[in-house]
């Protein structure tokens, strides 16, 4: 089986796995449409009928209703995107999505790949098709501040996502490894000191022993 087989295989999988969508308020419109730009984007957008037929076979009831009144104005899934974000998505969702960008931060200890994936997928959610210039942005203004001063350094030259995240893993990478050897450094004093303060007798135990090794050889 070619490379290409298999990926149209566990495509299929996924398509099959993916619940129907039928517009009922109670279903999760994100997760359907986050999970069909997903198994879509694999398949070769000349293709767009294949892409629209495997997007309406998983709408059923007034969504599929909604799909058919409508078809005429698809001519790829970014259409149907657009359009069925409009009609689906819950008015004050992208309010409260970019609410949480804003306040979205690098924590102390997170790896900076997790805060880089965290954003970008609140960036596509608020705006699938917000520019990679416009996530390098937001990506700056919460990063941790030691890697901010040496990323920014390199800002004029990053204009993709994956340019801003090849940095930042190299900074990351060397933050790392100088933590390490800052820590093994202060260990290995800590040690030293430790061995030197146990096994290196005080004055006062000295002058104390001296003067019982004179009583002991008056006495005598």
């Amino acid at each position: 089986m070619t490379d290409q087989a298999l990926l149209s295989k566990a495509r299929k999988t996924r398509f099959d796995d993916l619940p129907n969508f039928s517009g009922h308020p109670s279903e999760d419109v994100e997760r359907f449409s986050k999970s069909i730009k997903n198994i879509t984007k694999a398949t070769d957008e000349s293709n767009n009928h294949e892409i629209l037929e495997m997007v309406r076979g998983k709408l059923t009831q007034s969504a599929g209703l909604w799909f058919d009144d409508n078809e005429h104005n698809f001519r790829a899934w970014f259409d149907v995107e657009i359009q069925f974000r409009n009609r689906y998505f819950s008015t004050t969702m992208t309010h409260t999505k970019f609410d949480k960008l804003k306040q979205r931060i690098q924590l102390p200890d997170e790896p900076v790949t997790s805060y880089i994936d965290d954003v970008i997928n609140l960036c596509r959610e608020i705006d699938p098709h917000m520019s990679d210039s416009i996530i390098i942005q937001h990506l700056m203004s919460s990063l941790n501040p030691d890697f901010r001063k040496e990323i920014s350094r390199r800002e004029s030259c990053m204009n993709t996502l994956s340019e801003f995240f090849e940095y930042a893993k190299i900074e990351q990478d060397l933050y790392d490894t100088f933590e390490k050897s800052r820590h093994l450094i202060l260990e290995t004093k800590h040690s030293n000191f430790t061995y030197k303060h146990t096994t290196i007798p005080s004055l006062t135990a000295i002058i104390k022993t001296t003067k019982t090794t004179l009583s002991n050889y008056e006495s005598e």
